[in-house]
């Protein structure tokens, strides 16, 4: 999946061109404006400057944007942490929308469109999308456009940490040309009836820390499932014989109908937690995404509590020896690591919300 653009939608309130000079340092080079009279200058300088800009209506050519969630742990009313059926933190995340877009319409770059809630957390909105090889277009709550527009410090400093966010996963656009791992596979067309049952299976799937991956059936191959322990078939209508002949000697996993999470569990039993990619300790709720080729693997961390986890651990199934770990403030994070049969437990010390481990043999 190549990320070729990162999007920002510009603020109405910046109607000066100077502001233009705020992307220095970060990797936006697109911005999304409206047909306002008050922004034309804007328009005219960005495009002088070599900037792609775009309506936010209309996508360029190569982008598909979809619209998503604010990603974090759920909030009931009274403030407390939602939960599910398991009484597990409820989470909202954009990584199973960013997966099953790019799966869908193959060699586009997948936009994430989700509004600032109040106090959002705005480094979870872009790592959440940019590990999945997606982007959020970058969008700010009007109080820190106001205060970044009047050079406000505590919004500077805001911004200063967008932008380095951004930059940061600009710098590392290469991790998402790898093939992604998975333990499972979800056979669909995603769409009509099935829309939801299938869709709703891949977030819990996420959800659940069940890496797998979305599998339009339409473009389904035996490339695509070779090294998954299961299918799950989400759609009402059987599967044609073509399609059967592509899924025989992959378990099936057992659909229960109507019941997107009971289906999860089954899933769950037929593949068992000792084929677990990744498993943490101490994190709190957390995903990952893991994209792996010959003798290397690159694991993104997740964690999306208000605030990174003390002292979290991870265990990593394969080979790998070699662990460098980096957040998106700091290039070599200090770890400790305990090397298994099969696997490696990686240590973290106290991190913010974000972490990517490097892994080689």
């Amino acid at each position: 999946m190549r990320v070729r653009w990162t999007p920002l939608r510009w603020p109405a309130a910046w109607t000066d061109p100077a502001c233009l000079a705020l992307l220095r340092g970060t990797s936006i080079d697109t911005i999304l404006v409206d047909n306002s009279d008050e922004l034309e200058p804007v328009r005219a300088v960005a495009e002088q400057q070599g900037l792609q800009v775009t309506h936010p209506d209309t996508p360029p050519d190569g982008v598909t944007a979809a619209k998503g969630v604010w990603p974090g742990v759920r909030r009931a009313r009274r403030g407390d942490a939602d939960a599910g059926p398991t009484g597990v933190p409820w989470v909202d995340s954009n990584g199973w929308l960013v997966q099953l877009t790019a799966a869908r319409h193959p060699g586009s770059q997948v936009w994430i469109d989700a509004k600032p809630p109040d106090f959002p957390n705005y480094l979870m909105a872009i790592a959440d999308c940019a590990a999945y090889g997606g982007r959020w277009i970058v969008t700010l709550d009007d109080a820190l456009a106001d205060g970044i527009a009047a050079r406000a410090p505590r919004a500077m400093e805001k911004w200063k940490a967008i932008g380095q966010a951004t930059a940061f996963f600009g710098a590392h656009e290469k991790w998402n040309e790898a093939a992604p791992a998975a333990l499972a596979g979800v056979v669909s067309d995603f769409a009509g009836p099935n829309e939801f049952f299938s869709q709703e299976l891949l977030n819990l799937l996420a959800r659940a820390g069940l890496h797998a991956l979305p599998l339009p059936k339409d473009k389904l191959t035996r490339e695509a499932c070779a090294g998954l322990r299961a299918l799950i078939y989400a759609d009402t209508q059987p599967p044609s014989p073509e399609l059967h002949r592509l899924m025989s000697g992959i378990p099936a996993v057992p659909v229960v109908p109507d019941d997107p999470y009971a289906t999860v569990q089954e899933a769950w039993k037929a593949i068992s937690h000792r084929h677990d990619l990744v498993r943490f300790w101490n994190a709190g709720a957390a995903a990952s995404y893991v994209t792996a080729s010959a003798g290397s693997a690159v694991v993104q961390l997740l964690f999306f509590a208000d605030r990174g986890p003390d002292a979290a651990s991870v265990r990593i199934a394969g080979p790998y020896r070699h662990v460098k770990a980096s957040t998106v403030d700091t290039a070599a994070l200090t770890i400790q690591t305990v090397e298994q049969k099969d696997a490696i437990e990686v240590h973290l010390p106290q991190v913010s919300q974000y972490v990517a481990l490097e892994l080689s043999v």
